[in-house]
């Protein structure tokens, strides 16, 4: 092998090509050749006028200039292309007055877009205008134009919240959106509120919408609530002040008042961050700005900054990564999805709405219009809505890091007193003893459900034959419980993914009201029944009767199916809660039955005695003696041949309640339910594939109907 590499003739090296260089001469001197023609026709000719106050040379110009700077908008098309359509253009609109300044209302526009873009001096000049008048205060850093310090949206509807983001970011050249510290508090009912913050959410538009871990935690009970002084269900009264932004509401108030007065001091959004000691240190990679693009830049890292520091989410992350640091058998800060679950489960005592604006603006302001019958006009045109929302749903999928929403098990507790065990647990030793065994799973634990990498995308139909679809895919669906400050974290159910798809009725959407099913009329409902009658089928009756049933209480249909991805692994903490909480059922029941039983009876004595009374008195009083006591000898008879019976049956009653409840204890006893909920799990762990659910949910038409609009449609 050696002696025939060596005979190998040894190749040249192949001599380097010299570099091409570029002639920047012509390149570098168009500009100014196409100045200098201009200026020389426009002395010679009149008809250049027009050319020039259209703006089109202007364009041109810049853009070859551009080119020569290397810094031209759109590198990808070459400069004669955009030469000859834009010449092309004025051309055509120059045959027409009305073109004519159609087409200028569009190019100078399209110019100062594009010398903002291209030279660094008008971009300069714009930013430090706009800080100086209508974005005095909002922060123009590059290309970028960043909101802060923004007032609230008031829910002052049916339902009660706030939607607070605490910043804004736009960038021009990306055409991206980022909203900072978004925090939600909604008032569900008069003891259940959800608290949903996330520390990002990036909105690339026309791509997609990106959401960071989200964290919701729902609350009940008047220990949790923040709004629980807020009246629900009621829009608030009509009031004097018509302006867009209020202060001092009630919802703005419970919210300031639901803030630890230590957390005033450190996390309040109103008080402005202040300067860094190493501030030009922190920035010394970034290319050196004029003094008020560096001031503006380090300003706006500042609040950026401040944000991220004092973010409910972050303050919590950090904590449980100290506390796993200092001690052991703790929480894995490595274990992302646990980490998550910890921290949900750490901010649920904690307010909905961390850092309340000190102003907001209503819902119910913004529905109102100076422009009553413009807006009216704009609703027959449903058309036009379709057409708009379908490429925004098109181009907008929602993507999801993931979803962990908490609830507390103090509030658990309170439910299952208030709904499952009520008054049995003080009336049977066996439902004493399950509640308090429940109770001790639930303790002051929080118990966390999180899904993590969520899709989510939804279809508009522009033709009204088809429905809006919604379609939700998630990779993994886990719940958790954990003790205060993570000390003790176990995932108790895991499953493999989720699916769902939800069908809404296209008519359900506003300004549709040309598409609404018709009020069913009575010789409709005879039709049904009468085919139901005679029909032979007995699933097409059943079909038909449940139709017959939904068409008398006026209601539409809206699909849904989801699919849980197999396998599925529970811990033998959940097992034995399972167990515990089936059994508590099955004895509960059995003396409900008992209690129903007893009501009964006692009804249908007292019915009996009643009549009896007037059948007394109802006798005729001409009767013979002999026949009344004849009458009420054989009465008597009867009445204590009815009380034997009776109390016959209530001691048959009686033992037959503790035969059946021995009988409950011993085949729902709590072996027996674990052995057969394990066999049940076990095959679980190790199955594959899917298990679905498909099923119709009602919804009541009469809301709906009551918002008719009456004006025709002109584009249905």
């Amino acid at each position: 092998m050696s002696s025939r590499s060596t005979d190998v003739p040894k190749r040249r090296p192949v001599p380097k090509q010299p570099a091409v260089k570029r002639k920047a001469g012509v390149s570098g001197s168009l500009h100014l050749t196409f100045l200098a023609v201009t200026a020389v026709v426009a002395l010679v000719f009149r008809w250049p006028f027009r050319w020039i106050l259209s703006g089109a040379p202007q364009l041109i110009y810049a853009l070859l200039l551009g080119e020569a700077k290397g810094n031209r908008v759109l590198p990808f098309v070459p400069i004669w292309t955009i030469f000859a359509t834009v010449n092309f253009m004025y051309a055509v609109c120059s045959t027409s007055w009305l073109l004519f300044w159609v087409f200028w209302a569009a190019c100078w526009p399209t110019f100062t877009i594009a010398c903002l873009f291209m030279f660094d001096a008008p971009a300069g000049l714009a930013r430090r205008l706009s800080r100086k008048t209508f974005l005095r205060d909002l922060h123009f850093i590059n290309d970028q134009i960043a909101f802060f310090d923004l007032p609230a949206l008031e829910i002052d509807t049916e339902v009660k919240g706030l939607f607070v983001i605490r910043g804004v970011t736009l960038s021009l050249s990306t055409m991206t959106l980022v909203a900072h510290g978004i925090e939600v508090g909604i008032k569900l009912s008069d003891e259940i509120e959800l608290g949903i913050q996330v520390d990002k959410v990036t909105v690339p538009l026309f791509r997609e919408i990106h959401v960071d871990d989200v964290y919701a935690n729902i609350k009940g009970g008047e220990w949790e609530v923040m709004f629980g002084d807020v009246p629900y269900g009621k829009p608030e009264e009509e009031d004097s002040d018509d302006s867009m932004i209020v202060a001092d509401t009630a919802l703005l108030k419970a919210a300031a008042a639901a803030r630890p007065a230590e957390m005033v001091s450190t996390m309040t959004a109103d008080a402005p961050p202040t300067d860094s000691e190493d501030t030009k240190s922190a920035f010394s990679s970034v290319k050196r700005l004029s003094p008020d693009e560096e001031k503006a830049n380090t300003k706006y890292r500042q609040y950026i900054s401040h944000i991220e520091d004092t973010s409910s989410i972050q303050i919590a992350k950090k904590q449980l990564i100290e506390k796993s640091r200092r001690e052991e058998n703790t929480l894995d800060p490595d274990k992302i999805d646990d980490l998550r679950a910890a921290i949900c489960a750490q901010i649920h005592n904690g307010p909905s709405i961390p850092h309340p604006p000190s102003k907001s603006i209503r819902v119910s302001t913004l529905s109102k219009t100076s422009y009553p019958n413009v807006k009216r006009w704009l609703h027959r045109f449903p058309f036009l809505y379709r057409v708009m929302l379908f490429p925004i749903c098109y181009f907008h999928t929602v993507k999801f890091n993931s979803v962990s929403a908490a609830g507390s098990g103090k509030w658990f507790v309170a439910l299952m007193q208030k709904y499952l065990f009520k008054h049995y647990s003080s009336q049977d030793g066996e439902i004493r003893r399950l509640e308090a065994r429940i109770s001790s799973f639930f303790a002051e634990a929080n118990f966390c459900v999180e899904l993590t990498k969520i899709v989510s995308s939804a279809s508009f139909p522009i033709n009204t034959n088809y429905d809006i679809k919604c379609q939700f895919d998630m990779a993994d669906v886990m719940a958790y419980r954990s003790l205060p400050d993570a000390v003790d974290l176990k995932r108790v159910v895991e499953l493999g993914g989720l699916d769902a798809i939800l069908n809404v009725p296209i008519f359900l959407f506003p300004h549709h009201e040309h598409i609404f099913p018709e009020m069913p009329t009575d010789l409709k409902k005879m039709e049904l029944e009468t085919a139901i009658q005679e029909a032979e089928n007995t699933a097409k009756v059943m079909q038909a009767q449940k139709t017959l049933k939904q068409m008398k209480k006026d209601e539409a249909n809206m699909h849904i199916s989801a699919h849980a991805h197999l396998p599925m692994v529970i811990s033998q903490e959940m097992l034995n809660f399972i167990a515990a909480i089936v059994k508590a059922t099955k004895v509960i029941e059995s003396d409900k039955d008992f209690e129903d039983a007893k009501v009964l009876r006692e009804l249908k004595r007292v019915s009996t005695n009643a009549s009896d009374s007037e059948s007394v008195t109802s006798m005729n009083s001409v009767a013979s003696d002999a026949t009344v006591s004849e009458d009420k000898s054989f009465k008597a008879f009867l009445r204590k041949v009815d009380t034997g019976f009776k109390d016959a049956s209530q001691k048959t009653a009686a033992g037959m309640r503790k035969a059946g409840v021995s009988t409950v204890s011993a085949m729902a006893n709590d072996r027996w339910i674990a052995r057969l909920v394990g066999k049940v799990t076990r095959k679980l762990e190790k199955a594959q594939g899917e298990v679905g659910y498909s099923g119709d949910v009602p919804i009541a038409l009469a809301p709906y109907r009551a918002r008719h609009e009456d004006d025709a449609k002109i584009l249905p």
